[in-house]
């Protein structure tokens, strides 16, 4: 054993040295796959007959309608799925290997089975993400699978993709963090979801907190087109051509494995929802739907995938309404949800100038308990005392341990304790932006991201309330800056048992946590968090 061990050592050194040595200059030079674009022709499906005659209600405005559970995140890709006629667009940075990645799998073959051009978009930063679309691909050959922005020589994280990772980081570190389900050019679902059981209320415990929007109307074709931009480009490779397919044999015991999982699931909360919408009927639940959409005037933005970024002009990554050209400046109120919260120089400065002008400015993110990144949150750790002294209101999310015992349900929270994932700015409660973006260095300078800034006070009232109940004392800490004989210090403060709790040390998180905390935000570079 320690043998194979040793000759195993050897070869991942021989394969890195050799990648170190080629890597760098040589990548495999592939031709450009075929272009294909959205169908044009909405009317032709009765998805798009269906919004089309809602829509023309409200000349020129498109509806939304916020997705705000798990479940119900499961339920739309699913029923959309069904509906859809003539294609399927998916775009995601990250998809699991998991139940409810395998129910929504189903509903794609069966798709592609009806005849439907399926195109899958994957990002490649994580393995299981590429398996994901060798799974899709196997199913059926209506599905095509392209992965942004590859890595060439491994699919695992092994020694030798790491090195790849280092000798090629200012390629590989762009990612694409865009999360798009687009349905027959009618309707679309965009926000901060990946596909995986933490995204839709699949686990017992550690669910992550997140927000979509479902869209219908004029903006969905303009969803399409920034799909369109992504399937083309030179960046998107078809998955064929990296050697990743699954053989026959591999395809068929994907296939034996997908069925065998999804058939034993009748106990499982995700299959139950499913069951239930089905119950109901897809033609129902669209028209339910429909009934329930904002008609609101938007617009959507995307980075384009192989040029370099334009800094944004307040610094506050993708939270910028008011410095758009032609943009509103915000009069009294900015709410921000991330999940992860690294502002630039320039984004502290902004906002302590709109502090200084009187507007008021509160941040809801992730504790330290809750938080999935402990390297984002070193970076946090050190901006809480100038983003408090400017007047900022920081509101860190409370993992929440058993039910709720008071009478307030939060619908962004589970039962056992999460994370926050979702990606919202909310201005003057009269327009919001929801999408992919945080706000760190990564989401500003490496990730191609999305978002849809919807003025709509509608939209954005329910954004706000759902702000407010998350900041709520039973459900977040609200941090304070005090003057001790030390200097000044950071105070948690909230609610438990309906008693007011305050905590001079951060809160319910271990030495060892903080310990880890410090030593990540000490060796990765602030451009990386």
């Amino acid at each position: 054993m320690a043998r194979t061990r040793t000759a195993a050592s050897v070869l991942s050194a021989l394969l890195l040295l050799a990648l170190l040595l080629v890597a760098g200059c040589s990548t495999p030079h592939l031709d450009a796959p075929p272009p294909s674009h959205a169908f044009a022709d909405v009317q032709g499906t009765a998805l798009g007959r269906e919004i089309g005659a809602a829509a023309g209600l409200h000349p020129g405005l498109s509806g939304f309608s916020l997705v705000v559970s798990g479940r119900e995140a499961l339920v739309t890709r699913a029923v959309l799925a069904d509906l859809a006629e003539r294609t399927l667009d998916l775009q995601y940075y990250s998809a699991g290997n998991d139940l409810t990645t395998d129910l929504l799998l189903l509903r794609i073959e069966a798709a592609a089975q009806r005849g439907l051009r399926v195109r899958i978009l994957l990002d490649d930063i994580y393995p299981p993400t590429r398996r994901f679309g060798q799974r899709a691909a196997a199913l059926h050959p209506g599905i095509q699978v392209r992965i942004y922005n590859p890595f060439f020589w491994s699919d695992d994280w092994d020694p030798v993709r790491v090195a790849e990772l280092l000798v090629d980081a200012e390629r590989l570190n762009r990612r694409m963090h865009n999360k798009l389900w687009i349905a027959d050019n009618a309707a679309a679902i965009i926000g901060s979801r990946n596909l995986g059981d933490a995204y839709f209320d699949g686990l017992d415990a550690g669910n992550f907190s997140d927000i979509d929007l479902l869209a219908a109307g004029p903006i969905v074709a303009e969803v399409s087109q920034s799909f369109d931009v992504y399937w083309n480009s030179a960046s998107a490779v078809p998955i064929e051509r990296l050697g990743a397919a699954l053989d026959a044999a591999a395809a068929e015991r994907s296939r034996q494995a997908l069925r065998a999982r999804t058939a034993a699931c009748e106990d499982a909360a995700s299959c139950a929802s499913l069951v239930a919408a089905t119950r109901k009927g897809e033609a129902d639940w669209l028209r339910s739907k429909i009934g329930q959409l904002i008609w609101a005037d938007a617009d959507i933005n995307f980075d384009l995938p192989e040029e370099e970024k334009t800094p944004v002009a307040s610094g506050v990554e993708h939270g910028w309404v008011e410095d758009r050209p032609g943009g509103v400046r915000t009069e009294s109120e900015l709410l921000i949800v991330s999940p992860y919260l690294v502002f630039g120089d320039d984004a502290l400065e902004h906002l302590a100038d709109m502090r200084r002008r009187g507007v008021r400015v509160a941040v809801l993110t992730n504790s330290l308990d809750s938080t999935d990144s402990l390297a984002a949150h070193a970076g946090y750790a050190r901006q809480r005392e100038t983003l408090l002294a400017s007047g900022v209101e920081l509101f860190e999310m409370r993992p929440q341990a058993g039910s709720s015992r008071h009478g307030l349900t939060h619908r962004w929270l589970q039962p056992q304790a999460g994370s926050l994932h979702a990606k919202v700015v909310i201005q003057d409660r009269r327009r919001a932006i929801v999408g992919s973006p945080n706000q760190d260095p990564r989401s500003r300078i490496h990730n191609r991201e999305v978002w849809l800034t919807v003025r709509s006070a509608g939209i954005a009232a329910e954004l706000a309330a759902l702000f407010d109940e998350a900041s709520d004392a039973h459900h977040a800490y609200r941090l304070e800056l005090v003057n001790s004989d030390d200097g000044p210090r950071v105070e948690w403060h909230t609610q438990d048992r309906g008693e007011a709790v305050t905590h001079s040390v951060e809160p319910a998180a271990s030495p060892w946590l903080k310990l880890w905390r410090a030593v990540l935000g000490a060796i990765i570079p602030e451009h990386l968090l």
